[in-house]
């Protein structure tokens, strides 16, 4: 298993390369990006000096660069990747943030305070190494990196979910790159690595499946293609509006780092609308929605909808939630499937499959058409295909809108 280590550290390496490449050669980079791209290397280094002590055994250490220190940083980094993809506005980086900097500067001066001719992990029973504060610190650093780690990953979670509860109100969709549903994967696997590498560890050399240095690098590994594989295509959640070039994000987000774009404060007042003005805006929306079906788009949004309609985006939203008791993911969601049993019926499509059907109506996941089409007409999409089989064609020239 040993022999593994040399190709593992190789595959992350160049994986690495070519997702930086890819990475850096946008015409627009966000904050997002620039994070990803820190991270990757942090995780490669490991990987860059184990590859260079196989290739040459007397190849000096680097130890103000390569010391396990750095593992700190990937708890902070996963939380503030996560802001950056979640805000709509830009991310200072100011005081505040450098706050989360102080658990890898109190460990990096200890480690590079240390005598480095001594094994890398003292341990408390080590005369030598239980002197100081900081031979204490290092003695328990995997323990505490660990906590940190999941501290942060906590923290990380509560962010994702508190995302998801706003995206139902903002978003016609809810796929990965809106819901950020991958970035679950990572403290979740940072977990299941911990645990198998305790597994592992605590075997007798004999015995052990994996030497401690080869599963070190598979972790680094695993973190490695996960980011390489969904980071790269992640841009931030609010920038998903339709039809966007990348020219276009680069002038929307720097309009609204300027302040050209005001970002709207969540408001949780009630509606002040008369109930005429709501009457009136709902039917407004339901003609523009049977008129232009917008909803064909899968990055139809919150705000298209409002420019189209002319009215205040949390406006809108009040709108729906009081007068509607739907979200806007619900409500363009409901006519979608409307769409879709109206092409259904249509003999014309009788060779399309039901997939191709939903896609046309501007859904992405074949999983979230699935339950919201029955859970809007109480059965599956083929059930109801084959209900449609049994009766005679009917005039699907109309196109009847969702139960207000």
């Amino acid at each position: 298993m040993e022999n593994w280590t040399w190709e593992i550290c190789i595959i992350g390496l160049a994986l690495t390369a070519f997702t930086l490449i890819n990475i850096l050669s946008k015409s627009y980079k966000h904050q997002s990006d620039w994070l990803l791209c820190i991270w990757l290397v942090l995780l490669n280094i490991p990987l860059f000096h184990t590859t260079l002590s196989y290739l040459d055994h007397d190849a000096p250490r680097f130890n103000l660069v390569t010391n396990p220190t750095l593992n700190l940083l990937h708890g902070p980094i996963l939380y503030l990747y996560v802001q950056t993809l979640v805000s709509n506005q830009k991310i200072s980086f100011g005081k505040s943030e450098l706050l989360h900097l102080i658990p890898f500067v109190v460990f990096y001066i200890a480690f590079i305070s240390m005598d480095h001719s001594q094994p890398m992990r003292p341990t408390l029973d080590n005369p030598e190494h239980a002197s100081s504060l900081f031979a204490l610190l290092m003695a328990r650093f995997g323990l505490i990196n660990g906590l940190i780690f999941i501290a942060y990953s906590i923290a990380t979670i509560f962010a994702l979910r508190k995302h998801q509860k706003n995206i139902s109100g903002i978003f016609s969709r809810n796929d990965n790159l809106i819901s950020l549903k991958w970035l679950f994967a990572l403290p979740a696997t940072f977990a299941v690595l911990v645990i198998l590498n305790f597994l592992n560890e605590g075997m007798l050399d004999s015995t052990a499946v994996i030497k401690p240095l080869t599963f070190h690098m598979l972790s680094f590994l695993s973190f490695t293609v996960l980011l390489c594989f969904f980071g790269v295509k992640q841009k931030p959640v609010f920038l998903f509006q339709p039809a966007l070039t990348e020219v276009d994000i680069a002038l929307k987000t720097a309009a609204a780092n300027d302040g050209e774009i005001a970002v709207e404060a969540p408001d949780t007042s009630a509606c002040d609308m008369s109930d005429e003005a709501t009457a009136q805006l709902i039917e407004d929306m339901q003609e523009y929605m049977l008129r232009e079906k917008p909803f064909l788009n899968a990055d139809f949004s919150v705000y298209t909808l409002a420019d189209a309609v002319n009215t205040p985006r949390r406006n809108l939203s009040q709108v729906l939630n009081n007068g509607l008791s739907k979200n806007f993911y619900q409500y363009v969601n409901e006519y979608r499937i409307e769409e879709v049993k109206r092409l259904l019926k249509d003999p014309a499509l009788a060779k399309s499959t039901i997939l191709d059907i939903a896609f046309r109506c501007g859904f992405k996941s074949k999983s979230s058409f699935n339950s919201l089409f029955k859970q809007h007409c109480e059965m599956t999409p083929s059930q109801y295909r084959k209900q449609l089989k049994q009766h005679s064609p009917v005039d699907t020239s109309h196109h009847t809108p969702p139960s207000s």
